[in-house]
């Protein structure tokens, strides 16, 4: 069901709480981390509404700043540069009366397509963050995520919105296929109310939408009954993830659904080439699961029993995922390398701590050698730790 997206910022729906809060809990210790290196932090926020909703909730914009206030506050740098950039096609006007009185903050009025180019024009050597919220499918373009990669910067993170059920829906639509999603969809609101029509023009939106036509192929799968709406979402979403996997070394992607069991109303996907940056977005993706299951109020929320798409997942089943994964790594590789390769094949399936339990298993069954250096800690005792960082360094290699 479509609707007018003047409605949109009326109030704070739930699923935008779990979207924010994902997006907080990530840059804080982003901002962190990388204010270290002593060089600019540009960070985009490419659809950037109003603000603030009408109900008195801060949208995205907000939320991104006080993070940034947090972490400066902080900091024991005499100096640093954030730069904070929100771009918005209709709200640029509220938004810019909303920060008036900051004058470090930029406001762009315009397509983020065609101003982020603009905005990182000879910032190479900086580090670059956008985070993408957009109200439907036709404002992602997947030639602005390749070109990225080609400008030399120190860095580069996405945090994206993608609404794939959304896309599916106008894939069948121009496709001329049948389509049953919206009666199991029940009452989820679309704020696009935008539709693709039949013809070449929409097949080649589609394509720079998604980066490429492999859509094709699910929504033929779709239409001969081989899979169910829900298969055909989940598996765009993981074909999206790969494509984008062609681009960053590391994809995760955390599903935003109203009630367990329903289609997901969004897919919030996280492109780093940086595993310690994956790692982090695990265990944030499980602390959002625990909120969304408090939205959904399907009772006791047990997460090393369900992943983030409702998936039950038991201690026996991890191992032997693990334990079949960990023996292809033949010469020491960095722990957090490790982890973050894993957990872009099977998903958010477990937290960390979870993953380095079933190590230090592996470890005392002398299955799997664990190379810790320093090798001994600062009380003169072997180290057992499996903390990489802050002057030690963890690596794993199988023993064939």
């Amino acid at each position: 069901m479509s609707k007018d997206n003047t409605q949109f910022f009326k109030e704070k729906k739930p699923w935008s709480e779990v979207k924010d809060a994902l997006l907080a809990c990530y840059l804080k210790p982003y901002f962190q981390k990388v204010l270290r290196a002593n060089r600019e932090i540009v960070y985009i926020d490419c659809c950037a509404g109003k603000g603030r909703f009408e109900d008195g909730k801060p949208g995205s914009p907000l939320i991104a700043l006080q993070a940034m206030d947090s972490c400066t506050q902080n900091t024991n740098m005499s100096s640093w540069r954030i730069s904070m950039n929100f771009v918005d096609l209709n709200y640029a006007e509220d938004l810019s009366e909303l920060l008036k009185d900051l004058p470090y903050v930029k406001v762009i009025p315009g397509r983020y397509e065609e101003k982020v180019p603009e905005l990182l024009k000879g910032k190479q050597g900086c580090f670059v963050f956008l985070y993408i919220d957009p109200y439907g499918i036709k404002a992602l373009d997947f030639n602005l995520f390749d070109s990225l990669m080609n400008q030399h910067f120190r860095s580069v993170e996405l945090l994206l919105n993608l609404n794939s059920f959304g896309f599916i829906r106008e894939a069948c639509r121009v496709l001329n296929v049948s389509f049953d999603g919206d009666e199991i969809l029940g009452d989820l609101v679309e704020f696009d109310d935008s539709q693709l029509k039949p013809g070449d023009k929409s097949i080649s939106d589609l394509n720079r939408i998604a980066g490429g036509d492999y859509w094709k192929e699910v929504i033929d799968r779709y239409r001969s009954c081989e899979i169910s709406t829900y298969q055909a979402e989940m598996e765009f979403a993981k074909k999206y993830c790969e494509r984008l996997g062609k681009t960053f070394k590391y994809v995760l992607n955390m599903p935003i659904r109203l009630r367990e069991g329903q289609l997901p109303k969004y897919r919030m996907i996280h492109a780093t080439n940086h595993a310690d940056g994956a790692t982090l977005m695990v265990d944030n993706i499980f602390k959002r699961c625990e909120l969304m299951k408090d939205i959904q109020k399907c009772g006791q929320f047990t997460i090393w029993n369900e992943d983030a798409d409702n998936n039950e997942i038991n201690e026996s089943e991890l191992l032997h995922k693990v334990t079949e994964y960990i023996q292809s790594y033949k010469n020491p590789t960095r722990i957090n390398v490790v982890m973050a390769k894993f957990f872009c094949k099977y998903g958010a399936i477990c937290r960390t701590t979870n993953l380095k339990a079933i190590f230090k298993q592996l470890e005392n069954a002398g299955r799997l050698e664990v190379l810790r250096t320093p090798s001994i800690t600062k009380s003169g005792s072997l180290s057992r730790s499996f903390s990489d960082g802050k002057g030690q360094t963890i690596e794993l290699r199988w023993r064939a």
